[in-house]
């Protein structure tokens, strides 16, 4: 049998602090903060609708949909003798209503299609859209942290014997 040699290549270097790969770590965060985005941008202006047909005069409104949650539900209601279908906000609870049902909304003035139901106006609904989001981001910055910290405490050499 014929002695075979192989020569190995030489390593590769990449630089100090450069890594070769994707870290997991890395691509989590990015995948973590686009959904911390996503839930601003979704949660927020949900919340500012709630809150600026507040004082509004609640009318008497027919429920079209299903997934009302989700943003995937609509009323119809009268204004000033014209009907008007609008859409209702995501995060919608419509507490046992069904399609065709008849419910209370709130309607900005001058503005028709910009509605929420009346008993989703209340600070306890905008507060618990508002918790979503919030929770989520010390969620994120707990996470960050001790990622931090456990890199910090691997490269300490003080803590080795």
């Amino acid at each position: 049998m014929p002695d075979i040699r192989t020569e190995s290549a030489p390593p590769v270097r990449t630089g100090p602090g450069r890594s070769r790969r994707v870290r997991p770590a890395a691509v989590l965060a990015v995948v973590g903060l686009a959904l911390l985005v996503l839930t601003f941008a979704v949660s927020l202006p949900a919340a500012w609708r709630r809150v600026e047909v507040r004082g509004a005069t609640p009318a008497d409104a027919t429920l079209h949909g299903g997934a009302c949650f989700f943003g995937g539900c609509s009323v119809t209601f009268s204004v000033a003798g014209e009907r008007v279908t609008a859409d209702l906000p995501v995060g919608t609870r419509t507490r046992g209503h069904g399609d065709g049902d008849t419910v209370a909304v709130r309607s900005a003035a001058g503005e028709p299609e910009r509605v929420a139901l009346a008993d989703d106006t209340g600070p306890g609904s905008v507060a618990a859209l508002l918790a979503v989001p919030g929770a989520a981001t010390l969620l994120a910055l707990l996470a960050g942290a001790l990622h931090i910290r456990r890199d910090e405490r691997r490269e300490d050499p003080a803590g080795a014997v």
